[in-house]
């Protein structure tokens, strides 16, 4: 059995894990620890970060290194080296932008400062935003035949540049419109494929994710 820690609350981190095994019937299990008990229990998982995957009886951490794990359980990974590169880079892309949006959060979040949030998070809109989600457009668009998967073949890389999307389009996040995907209409009309892809939509966990 498979078991997935995360915080109490939804993130692209540990959804894009959950989605992957769902999406294949693999039954796993989901312990969210309450972000107020997290410096007491930061100590006991690897690197102090969740996710945190076990299997086995035996702990595993990093983003990446778990989503990779439950693609390739769940036959969302590929064999072809070239097609691996691009699942990736979409991976890697997810956690760059997030590191970029990141100082804003904390400023909001940690240190209720929110003149500084709002600073932040408007230069972050101002430099980042369109920068960043144009870089994964170009990805679509290089590796990608008829633009409805990365690799034209569901995978991991989907699961994870859908929910990455729905993140800052979701209105969630202050000060960030979902009118930027209007300069991006090949991915805008991606997002909308995968957001009624009915092998995702129809999970559970994704319409929990959505709610």
């Amino acid at each position: 059995m498979i078991k997935l820690i995360y915080f109490d609350f939804d993130f692209w981190r540990v959804d894009i894990l959950r989605l992957s095994l769902a999406h294949s019937n693999i039954p796993y299990e989901f312990e969210r620890i309450p972000r107020k008990n997290w410096s007491k229990d930061k100590k006991k998982f690897p690197f102090g970060q969740l996710p945190s995957m076990i299997v086995d009886n035996k702990q595993f951490a990093q983003t990446h290194s778990l989503a990779k794990f439950c693609a390739i359980r769940s036959s969302l990974y590929d064999n072809d080296e070239f097609k691996i590169l691009i699942i990736d880079q979409v991976l890697d892309w997810a956690n760059e932008i997030t590191n970029h949006i990141a100082p804003s959060i904390r400023a909001a979040m940690r240190e209720k400062n929110f003149e500084k949030f709002k600073r932040l998070r408007k230069e972050f809109v101002k430099n980042d935003l369109i920068l960043w989600f144009t870089y994964l457009e170009n990805l679509l668009k290089n590796s990608s035949s008829k633009k409805q998967f990365f690799t034209d073949k569901f995978s991991i890389a989907d699961i994870t540049a859908w929910r990455v999307i729905y993140w800052f389009c979701s209105g969630k996040l202050e000060l960030i419109n979902d009118s930027f995907l209007n300069e991006l209409p090949i991915l805008k009309k991606y997002y909308h494929h995968i957001n009624n892809y009915t092998p995702l939509s129809e999970l559970r966990e994704f319409k929990s994710i959505v709610s």
